[in-house]
C-alpha cells in the first residue's frame, strides 16, 4: 500500500504597529523665550483591506480544485509506476479519469480503489458490481492506447478475475430510460430474457408478467393488449418485462414517476415467512404508483384459516402493514354493470364485483381498492385486466399533471372514483359440499368504482 501525504503551507502575515514614545528634558534657560509648541499631526491609520465573501469562496474553490488537481495526479503517477507500460503515461491519465467519471468518486477517495486494483485484481467479487463493471469501462476506453504487448501486461497486472463457472450479469432493459435490470447466471438454455417497448411518450408504464418470443397467447401478451386497447393517447412508453411484480421494482432507475400495472405475482414476492420484505423495500425507493390487481373470486382461500390466496396473499399482507408502501399502492379489483343490458338505473343490484374476499383483507383495505368497470362486450373479464384498464387512466391523469409524485398520482385517481354499493361475488371449494363442491357466496359492499370511460 503507497500511503501519500499531502502537504498544504499556509503562511499568516502578521502586520505589526511600531509603537514610537518621545521623551524629552525641560530646560529653563533665560531669557531665552520658550520655543511655540509645534501642532500636532494626528495620522489617519490606514484600512485594513478586507476580502469579499465571493472572493473568498473562489479561493477556496480554487483550492479544493488545486488539492483534487494533485490527487488526480498522485494517482496517475501511481499508476504509472504499478505499469511498466510502453507509454504508461497515456494510458494512466485516459484510465484514471474514466475510473473516476465511471464511479462518481473524487480522485482523493479513488486512490483506494486503484490501490486495491492493483494489488488485488478485479472481480465482481472482490470489488462489487458498481466498481467491477466501472474498471471494465476505463479499461475499454482506454485499451486503445495500448500496444499489443502492454495489453497483456495490463490483463496481468490488472486481473478481471472472473468466473469460469459463472457468467457475469447480463442487463436487461433499456439503461438510457432508466427501466432495466440485472439477470445473474443466465442459462442460455432459457434463451434471452424478454424484454420490449411500445411507444414513445415521456410516461413510463411497466408491466411485468409472463412473456414469450415463441408466442403471443401467454397471459402477459393478453394483459399488453388490454391496456393498449383502453390508452386514449400516445404520451406513454409500454416497458414489458417477463417477471412479476419484484421484477418491476427492481428495474426502476429513475426519479421520474412511474405506473406499474401488476397482474402478475409470480409466486409468492413477499413470501410472509421471510422478514427482510426486501422487495416491498424495493417499492419505497422508488416513484412507481403500484397498480396491484387481487385475487379472482373462487380461488382456493380457505374461509376458515382466515388466509388470503396466493400468489397475491404476499404483497397485500406486507403492504397493508406497511404505512409508506400503502401511499404509493392502489389494489384492483373489478365489476360488471348489467344496467344497459336490463335496461335499467345502475344500482347496487345491477353493479356485480368480483373478487376473493377471504381473510377480510378486501373489507379492512377498501379505501385503497378500487373496482374498475370491464365493458360486457370484452373478452376478458377478471382482476388481471382491471388493472391495465387502470393504468390506462393513470397515464391520462400524470399527462394533465406532468409533475404530480406516485403518491399524488394515486389521489388523483382514487378522485375518479365513486363510492357507492356494489355486490360483491365469491365461492370456496367446500368438499363435504358433495356434487357442487364451490359454495357461492355475496356480500353488498361500499366500494370505489371506476366506471367505463
Amino acid at each position: 500500500m503507497v500511503k501519500r501525504a499531502v502537504t498544504t503551507t499556509v503562511t499568516l502575515t502578521l502586520l505589526m504597529g511600531v509603537l514610537v514614545t518621545c521623551g524629552g528634558t525641560t530646560q529653563i534657560v533665560a531669557p531665552t523665550p520658550e520655543p511655540e509648541p509645534e501642532p500636532i499631526v494626528e495620522e489617519t491609520p490606514e484600512e485594513t483591506p478586507t476580502i469579499s465573501k465571493d472572493a473568498t469562496e473562489i479561493t477556496n474553490d480554487t483550492s479544493e480544485r488545486s488539492v483534487e488537481s494533485e490527487h488526480r495526479i498522485d494517482n496517475i503517477n501511481y499508476l504509472v509506476e504499478s505499469l511498466p507500460l510502453i507509454d504508461s503515461q497515456t494510458f494512466a491519465e485516459c484510465f484514471i479519469d474514466t475510473f473516476a467519471a465511471e464511479t462518481g468518486l473524487g480522485h482523493s477517495d479513488l486512490f483506494t480503489y486503484v490501490d486495491f486494483v492493483v494489488n488485488n485484481g478485479a472481480s465482481e467479487e472482490n470489488l462489487g458490481l458498481k466498481y467491477f463493471l466501472a474498471v471494465k469501462a476505463a479499461l475499454t476506453a482506454c485499451d486503445g492506447l495500448l500496444s499489443q504487448d502492454d495489453v497483456q501486461r495490463v490483463a496481468e497486472i490488472i486481473e478481471e478475475t472472473e468466473s469460469e463457472e459463472e457468467a457475469l450479469p447480463v442487463l436487461v432493459g433499456d439503461e438510457e430510460a432508466g427501466i432495466y435490470y440485472y439477470v445473474e447466471n443466465l442459462d442460455p438454455e432459457w434463451g434471452e430474457p424478454y424484454f420490449e417497448t411500445i411507444g414513445n411518450g415521456p410516461i413510463k408504464v411497466i408491466m411485468s408478467d409472463i412473456f414469450d418470443y415463441e408466442t403471443t397467447e401467454t397471459h402477459g401478451h393478453r394483459v399488453k393488449d388490454t391496456f393498449l386497447t383502453f390508452a386514449q393517447n400516445d404520451t406513454f412508453t409500454l416497458f414489458t418485462l417477463d417477471g412479476g411484480s419484484g421484477t418491476s421494482f427492481e428495474a426502476i432507475h429513475t426519479n421520474e414517476t412511474v405506473i406499474i400495472s401488476a397482474s402478475s405475482h409470480f409466486g409468492d414476492p413477499f413470501e410472509i415467512g421471510d422478514d427482510s420484505y426486501a422487495e416491498v423495500e424495493n417499492l419505497k425507493a422508488t416513484n412507481a404508483l403500484y397498480l396491484s390487481s387481487l385475487e379472482n373470486a373462487g380461488i382456493d382461500g380457505d374461509p376458515e384459516l382466515g388466509v388470503y390466496p396466493y400468489p397475491h396473499a404476499g404483497n397485500a399482507y406486507v403492504i397493508e402493514n406497511d404505512s409508506d408502501a400503502i401511499e404509493q399502492t392502489i389494489f384492483v379489483a373489478w365489476y360488471w354493470d348489467f344496467s344497459e343490458i336490463w335496461d335499467e338505473a345502475s344500482s347496487v343490484s345491477t353493479r356485480s364485483g368480483s373478487v376473493d374476499l377471504h381473510g377480510g383483507f378486501v373489507q379492512r383495505n377498501l379505501e385503497d381498492i378500487i373496482f374498475v368497470q370491464i365493458p360486457k362486450d370484452y373478452d376478458f373479464a377478471d382482476t388481471s385486466h382491471a388493472t391495465p384498464i387502470a393504468a390506462a387512466l393513470a397515464v391520462d391523469l400524470l399527462a394533465q399533471n406532468p409533475n404530480a409524485s406516485a403518491e399524488e398520482l394515486k389521489q388523483l385517481l382514487l378522485a375518479e372514483t365513486i363510492l357507492v354499493d356494489i355486490t360483491v361475488e365469491d365461492s370456496y371449494y367446500d368438499e363435504a359440499a358433495g356434487d357442487s363442491p364451490y359454495v357461492e357466496y355475496s356480500e353488498i359492499m361500499t366500494v370505489n368504482i371506476l366506471p367505463s370511460r
